[in-house]
């Protein structure tokens, strides 16, 4: 992108993030020389005072919050039509790259990040500031592990919770309390419920409720409880996993209030952990079954002082003890009499050959390597080896194709007994997901919605009259069973500046490449400038005319242009492209309506002697008359 300057101050050098309202780009503060992040409105919305507003109040709300766990913004300002806000540059990644990355967090570090979550936003609460849209895109995590919530872009302060509007975020409904999802306004216990569904998708992998489309989203987060979490991941502890349970409770009341108390609730957990050090036995409670933890989750403090009962009750243990103790030396002592004093038993008879009974040597086998091996592959060499393949589990590993194996257990070149098992862990297909229609919708808003889903976008730009940087066509098409990590290809409007791409054959002699034109519509008694972009596939001898007609809704010729082209098709090299710039003039009165341009050749003087068209390539043509595109005469 260009070097863009606002307010002479910050320079803004590339984008790095797009939402529904805003962009955000890597800038350079000037003036105090450091970077900076600066996100700036879109420019369809900074005219929509109702649009102006909101972003005006975000940037206001977020001003006022200072935390370590909160990105911190700078300054707020406008440059002409440009509305921004300079924030805190955090280099890292985002939480959601961060999960597809590792598949899934362990339970330390999610608590750490988590932790570090619920003290950023629950400092918000304690504003009177409510997130509304706390999801994995929305946490950036730092190379040395600190965690900083960003985008408040929806967020509201408690004291204007009438306020109704709501901004289409891509993805957010993954993350949507309940009550949001029913369209009820928010609370901070909101926010308690979207961290609960990021901490669950960090040890799960993937978030509890999956759907094809919002609607049905909604509905699973109002009504459906979510998976088991030992089903995703059996090393969540069932104390830590009562905890998520309770924060995805659909009724806000049974959640804890804030994400302060969430914060307090995870550090006592860990504390309490932290303390167990080696084995620990479980206490039961009657029913066979370990002891969850009480709502409140509190650590109740043990008491320094011992009842007289107790003591005596000790006192009558401590004796029995003792009284066993001295009646179990009896048994030892009679063992010593009989060893010094007891007669000998006679030695057993004398055999010529001593009985040796003999371990027969185990051949061991060397495990094969199979990491980065095709499943199939790998499953031959474990077979012929003499040992037996088994498939541990398939897992989603960004940028690897399905079926390669990640990980073995034993590793390999380790020596195993014959018919040992080797353990594999293979690539599998990201989740399932719906591909959704993307056609009239921004290129910057459809891909990073789509790469947030872990989809791979490929984009091409072609000469078309929808607006530039619209997606004009798609593959797959709406609504297609895909997967996280499958490829996506985005036919992008380049707008008419672009050459509209013709390809079309003449008589095996000269193709028509392209051609321009700058507008699509046009007055009565205005000139119609097309440039059309030949090349010749060998020397031509023939001079040749080129007409560009004017065709009626009625099918009529209205105008035409039959004139040789600047250079003439004598002199064209083969293979050199030739640039033919033609004008036709719209006579005056023509009724509104859709109109034709076409062209084609014919030899001087020759005009039925058309050349013939070969090969239409990317348009359509009759007896030697090309369609080039279709203009509009307005009245």
């Amino acid at each position: 992108m260009e070097p863009v300057l606002l307010n002479n101050r910050y320079r803004l050098l590339e984008l790095i993030g797009s939402g529904g309202m805003a962009v955000v780009y890597q800038g350079v503060d000037t003036l105090l020389q450091r970077r900076v992040a600066v996100k700036v409105l879109r420019e369809g919305f900074a005219g929509d005072p109702a649009f102006l507003a909101r972003f005006q109040r975000e940037a206001r709300a977020a001003a006022n919050l200072e935390h370590p766990a909160i990105v911190t913004v700078y300054d707020v300002g406008q440059d002409g039509d440009r509305h921004y806000i300079v924030m805190e540059y955090v280099d890292g990644q985002d939480l959601k790259a961060l999960i597809r990355q590792k598949g899934r967090l362990g339970v330390d570090e999610t608590l750490d990040i988590v932790i570090q979550i619920c003290a950023g936003v629950g400092h918000a609460h304690q504003a009177g500031v409510i997130h509304c849209d706390i999801k994995p895109q929305n946490v950036l995590v730092t190379q040395d592990g600190r965690a900083k919530v960003t985008d408040f872009g929806i967020a509201r302060a408690l004291s204007e919770a009438g306020l109704t509007e709501s901004e289409t975020v891509w993805g957010s409904p993954l993350y949507f309390s309940p009550e949001q999802a029913a369209g009820e306004p928010p609370s901070p216990a909101s926010d308690v419920y979207s961290i609960g569904v990021v901490m669950y998708e960090m040890l799960a992998g993937s978030p509890p409720f999956q759907a094809e489309n919002p609607t049905a989203l909604a509905l699973m987060h109002m009504r459906e409880d979510p998976p088991p979490l030992a089903v995703r991941n059996p090393r969540v502890p069932p104390q830590l996993e009562w905890i998520v349970r309770k924060v995805l409770a659909k009724e806000p009341s049974a959640r804890y209030r804030t994400a302060g108390q969430l914060a307090h609730v995870i550090e006592e957990y860990r504390e309490r952990g932290e303390q167990r050090t080696g084995w620990q036995p479980i206490a039961r409670n009657g029913g066979g079954t370990p002891p969850l933890p009480s709502p409140g989750y509190t650590v109740e403090a043990e008491p320094h002082a011992v009842s007289q009962t107790a003591l005596d009750r000790l006192a009558w243990v401590l004796g029995i003890i003792a009284f066993v103790a001295v009646g179990g030396l009896i048994p030892l002592w009679w063992g010593a009499y009989q060893l010094l004093f007891a007669p000998s038993p006679p030695p057993p008879p004398a055999t010529s050959q001593p009985v040796v009974t003999l371990t027969p040597a185990v051949q061991l086998i060397l495990v094969p390597p199979l990491v980065e091996m095709a499943v199939d592959d790998a499953q031959r060499a474990v077979e012929q080896a003499g040992l037996r393949f088994v498939l541990l589990e398939e897992r989603y590993e960004p940028g690897v194709e399905k079926g390669i194996v990640l990980a073995q257990r034993p590793a390999s070149s380790e020596l195993v007994p014959p018919d040992s098992e080797v353990a594999v862990v293979v690539s599998g297909p990201g989740r399932e997901l719906a591909m959704p229609p993307v056609v009239g919708y921004s290129v910057e808003v459809v891909r990073a919605g789509l790469e947030s889903d872990g989809l791979r976008v490929i984009s091409s730009t072609v000469w078309s009259t929808q607006p530039e940087g619209m997606v004009i066509t798609q593959e797959p098409g709406p609504g297609t069973t895909i997967h996280a990590g499958d490829t996506v290809t985005l036919t992008v409007s380049a707008g008419v500046d672009a050459p509209i791409p013709l390809q079309v054959g003449l008589a095996d002699q000269i193709i028509l490449e392209s051609a321009e034109l700058q507008h699509m519509a046009f007055q009565p008694g205005e000139v119609i400038a097309v440039t059309l972009h030949w090349r010749a596939l060998h020397s031509i001898s023939t001079p040749y005319v080129v007409f560009v007609h004017l065709i009626g809704p009625d099918g009529g010729l209205v105008a035409q242009q039959d004139v040789e082209p600047v250079i003439p098709t004598t002199t064209w090299a083969p293979g050199v492209e030739v640039v033919d710039p033609h004008l036709v003039t719209i006579p005056a009165g023509q009724m509104a309506g859709g109109y034709q341009l076409r062209t084609g050749m014919y030899p001087q003087g020759q005009p039925s002697s058309r050349l013939t068209v070969v090969d239409a390539g990317l348009t359509t043509a009759d007896a030697g008359s090309i369609l080039i595109t279709e203009v509009q005469i307005q009245p």
